[in-house]
């Protein structure tokens, strides 16, 4: 019944005296486009294989000697495309882009509105319009300035009629709509000019625009209008909709141009909806696309709008969830922490950490641990982006989960707190003032272990960190443990002096047995300047000081005995004198030996207080 309505329509819009009086303007139309496409193949290249249509399938002729060398060029390309990934339909990426370059197709002349026709005469006017869709333009210079109004005249008006069309549409209108979709959004894209992920500025680098933008906008606007449209039949869509429009549709993801990206996020998003058997090829591609980013090329402007699609994927899983998707989380969207650019798309990649975790809690524990071990060192922007991650995932964990990775998160925090980037260490802090992270390391399971790892990096911040704010907050934080359970941080933080004296021992130990073999060497050096100390196991010098005189009373005695050569002489020559003598001179020899002991006697005197003592 709906094919015979619309033969009924193309029978009764063939008789319309509207399009009757158009007959000789399309006539010349085409007379103007084969002289346009004679002129184009003596002087212009052939059309690349993403601007030719669906309906006009490359043709393999036989006879190489009538091509041209560009054309040769291109048939071994397409070869080349089909041994190296044909199966899905990849297109080789070209250094030029849509913007320029593009090959003149000859004036549009504008055709009847569709106010002017009635209601049955409009599908096959649509087709007419869609046809007109098909040239492309270059917008790099102001030529063909009358045939771009009417193209983008046609591109509107199509819309209007998809937004108010409430009949079915033949199969021939599907076709045109997806080949003038493909010639007009299938194209290369043009090389990188902008940095990428970290490098780039947004107050310095500009976006790259495409400055076809005024036709694209429309075309997207007649996709969208078309798969949303209630009429809309995937049985026939389908056939047009396949691995390679998927593909080519992922390959603009890359494009430089936030607006362009946008709409194929929807256009992606309303495909995945619409078609169920491409549902899975849709997963593969996306899967295939982010390990290329994360392990090759490390560049790709898209991946914040592709984990935005997923994310919504995601939500529409089924539970329990198949093995499938536990390995696309584990081996695809955990990875994608690794690249340094993990700040553009790091809110869509928490988004869908949180929707499995949500599916599934325990997944929580792989998805924990995996991102503790990709942990960043030495960039702290992507530290504190880790932090708020994990905030944010914690919110959404058990007591019991949190327990399988408690000790891994208690030490990367640790770490965090004693983290010389005042950034990374006030983030960190700022965990505690979640009421949710609070819960978890307040449970018995968790307190003790949370209090007696974290109170030395709180307790040495608080002291002697180099900002005001962490000390700050580092001592609101104890104050925190010591609310929850004061007898167990009075425990810890007596635990904690004790460690601190062993340790202070400890080093002073070190530290003597360090400076040892110095203090050696001063002590020679004194030695050798000041010379030799006395000591016990010193040798007796060979001479003898006045200190070191015996102190025996024989020979006290002998030495006061001692007379000199003279006196004896003298008492030799006198020996014939009286007897009355010799009681004079033994007197006179009596006070000599007194004043010869006082005399040894003053030379035996040792100091003690300040005072003289007698040995």
């Amino acid at each position: 019944m709906k094919n015979d309505h619309i033969n009924y329509q193309q029978q009764n819009l063939s008789q319309s005296p509207i399009l009757n009086s158009n007959k000789n303007q399309t006539q010349q139309q085409n007379q103007q486009q084969n002289q346009q496409q004679q002129f184009q193949h003596q002087q212009v290249p052939q059309l690349s294989p993403q601007q030719i249509p669906f309906s006009e399938p490359l043709k393999n002729n036989n006879n190489n000697n009538n091509l041209t060398l560009h054309q040769q060029q291109q048939q071994q390309q397409q070869q080349h495309q089909q041994l190296a990934g044909g199966q899905h339909g990849s297109l080789l990426r070209k250094s030029y882009s849509s913007r320029f370059h593009e090959k003149p197709q000859g004036e549009l002349t504008k055709i009847a509105n569709f106010q002017d026709v009635s209601p049955e005469e409009r599908p096959s006017l649509f087709l007419l319009k869609l046809k007109q869709c098909c040239y492309v333009y270059d917008f790099s210079d102001n030529t063909y300035m009358v045939s771009k109004g009417v193209k983008q005249e046609a591109l509107l008006q199509c819309v209007n009629f998809l937004s108010t069309n409430d009949q079915p549409l033949h199969e021939s209108i599907y076709k045109m709509v997806f080949e003038m979709v493909a010639v007009n959004l299938f194209r290369p894209l043009p090389p990188r000019i902008n940095p990428y992920g970290v490098m780039y500025d947004p107050e310095e680098d500009e976006p790259i625009l495409e400055a076809a933008w005024p036709h694209i906008q429309v075309v997207y606007e007649v996709l969208l209008r078309f798969i949303d449209s209630p009429t809309f039949n995937t049985h026939i869509a389908k056939n047009y909709v396949d691995d390679r429009f998927v593909l080519q549709m992922l390959d603009l993801f890359d494009s430089e141009d936030p607006r362009e990206r946008d709409y194929l996020k929807t256009t992606l998003h309303r495909i995945y909806g619409k078609f169920l058997g491409l549902r899975g090829f849709i997963r593969t591609a996306i899967r295939n696309l982010f390990c290329t980013f994360v392990y090759e090329s490390h560049q790709h402007n898209g991946i914040s709008e592709i984990l935005e699609v997923l994310g919504s994927i995601i939500n529409g899983f089924l539970i329990p969830l198949k093995d499938e998707h536990k390995q696309f989380l584990i081996k695809v969207l955990i990875p994608l922490h690794k690249p340094k650019s993990y700040s553009v798309y790091c809110s869509h990649l928490g988004y869908c950490m949180s929707q499995f975790i949500e599916k599934e809690p325990s997944l929580a524990e792989p998805i924990f641990k995996s991102i503790l071990r990709l942990w960043p060192c030495g960039n702290s922007q992507k530290e504190v982006l880790f932090l708020s991650e994990m905030e944010d995932l914690l919110a959404l964990v058990s007591d019991e989960q949190f327990g399988k990775f408690r000790n891994q998160f208690f030490r990367q925090m640790t770490k965090c707190f004693q983290s010389e980037h005042f950034q990374v260490a006030e983030r960190a802090l700022y965990l505690f003032s979640n009421e949710n992270i609070v819960l978890l390391i307040a449970s018995k399971n968790n307190f003790s272990l949370a209090l007696e790892t974290f109170y030395k990096p709180l307790h040495e911040n608080s002291i002697s960190h180099w900002n005001r704010s962490i000390r700050n907050l580092s001592i609101s934080s104890l104050k925190l443990f010591m609310e929850i359970d004061m007898d167990l941080f009075n425990k810890i933080s007596e635990k904690y002096k004790e460690s601190k004296k062993k340790q202070q021992q400890i080093q002073q130990r070190e530290k003597f047995k360090q400076n040892a073999p110095e203090i050696q060497k001063s002590k020679q050096i004194n030695n050798n300047i000041n010379g030799p100390t006395e000591t016990k196991a010193d040798k007796p010098s060979m001479i003898r000081r006045k200190s070191l005189l015996p102190v025996d009373p024989s020979t006290i005695a002998a030495l006061s005995s001692h007379r000199s050569l003279e006196d004896i002489m003298s008492t030799n020559s006198n020996s014939s004198n009286d007897d009355d003598n010799d009681d004079d001179e033994n007197n006179h020899n009596t006070n000599h030996d007194s004043e010869i002991e006082n005399e040894v006697k003053e030379d035996f005197r040792v100091p003690v207080n300040n005072r003289y003592t007698f040995i």
